[in-house]
């Protein structure tokens, strides 16, 4: 059934869409069970302490009634206490095995929920990997890395851009459709957004769909920008094949951008001018020039070595060096092994 299930999401994309809305729910339902998780057992945890608490209760209550040096109404009366004591363990016992019950059925569902959301992100990869295609996406979504959002949120000092900067300079959404943003004091944050709202746009002619705080399903279908928190550099600007970069002892290096092969994601520094850049070639398909993009070519000298004085080579006293290691390490650990 999950395989009739796959075959059908094929080739389409509002199906794949509904996958990761489902993933969503299911990832905030496992967190919500994970909370009841730890709840219950700690519940458990307090419950089986008092039990203790009055088990020695107990015990001291039936010792005193045993004992010789208490008269016959005083035994009596330690007695009663002692069942009493008892009789209120065991009510805390019935109390604990249905606290146990519980934890069991919630340990069952969390551990149930667990596997079908990896199965469900392994189809949905699997999914996403058959419909991949050559075609651009058209809309652009604009998100800050985790790093930024945590520097922001708790006043690190940063030099990323909050959303609220983002949102005045890019965002192209309608409110009623795309949601609306709520004042955190700290940043804003996109809250209340319709299920495919992007089709909200479809009957716009030429409209520039540009995201900022993107929800997960949008950002799937889009070309998503993602702000890191620092400068970078990179051995390639479009994928991570970086072989051909390398040319006779030489080799190119990128700063603060890079795109993926098929241009479904672009990374860049935290600097405005090169967001904006990385925005319109965005909405141009990934097509033209980002001018500010920085390069410098390195220029690796061969490190000088005389071929005839071959005992020294770096090679080899590498390996005489780990070998020596080996043998060291060998003499410390006897008797260990």
């Amino acid at each position: 059934m999950i395989e009739v299930i796959f075959l059908m999401m094929l080739g389409n994309a509002d199906a794949l869409t509904d996958l990761q809305i489902d993933i969503d729910e299911l990832k905030e339902k496992v967190e919500e069970l994970e909370l009841e998780y730890e709840e219950i057992k700690e519940k458990r945890t307090a419950k089986e302490i008092k039990m203790n608490v009055i088990y020695v209760e107990y015990e001291d209550w039936d010792k005193k009634s045993n004992s010789d040096d208490e008269s016959d109404a005083m035994k009596t009366y330690l007695s009663a206490k002692a069942r009493e004591v008892k009789d209120l363990w065991r009510e805390e016992y019935r109390d604990l095995k249905e606290i146990e019950k519980q934890e069991e059925i919630l340990e069952h569902e969390l551990e149930t929920s667990k596997v079908l959301l990896e199965k469900m992100e392994s189809d949905f990869e699997k999914i996403e990997k058959a419909n991949s295609n050559p075609d651009r996406y058209t809309n652009v979504s604009i998100s800050l890395s985790k790093n930024c959002q945590i520097m922001i949120k708790y006043g690190l000092d940063t030099v990323c851009p909050t959303y609220r900067e983002l949102v005045e300079l890019f965002d192209t959404t309608n409110p009623t459709a795309s949601g609306h943003f709520e004042d955190l004091g700290y940043d804003v944050k996109r809250v209340g957004i319709m299920d495919r709202h992007w089709k909200f746009y479809e009957t716009e002619d030429d409209y520039d769909l540009i995201m900022v705080d993107p929800d997960a399903p949008f950002q799937n279908k889009s070309i998503s920008i993602e702000i890191q928190s620092n400068t970078f550099t990179t051995l390639s600007v479009i994928g991570s094949d970086n072989s051909r970069n390398f040319n006779q002892g030489s080799y190119t290096t990128w700063e603060n951008f890079k795109q993926t092969d098929n241009c479904k994601k672009i990374i860049v520094a935290p600097d405005i001018e090169l967001i904006t850049q990385a925005v319109e070639y965005a909405k141009n398909n990934c097509n033209g020039e980002v001018e500010v993009l920085e390069s410098t070519v390195v220029h690796k000298e061969p490190t000088p070595h005389d071929d005839r004085n071959w005992r020294e080579s770096p090679a080899l006293v590498y390996q005489n060096w780990l070998y020596n290691a080996i043998q060291n390490n060998k003499e410390l650990r006897l008797g260990l092994d």
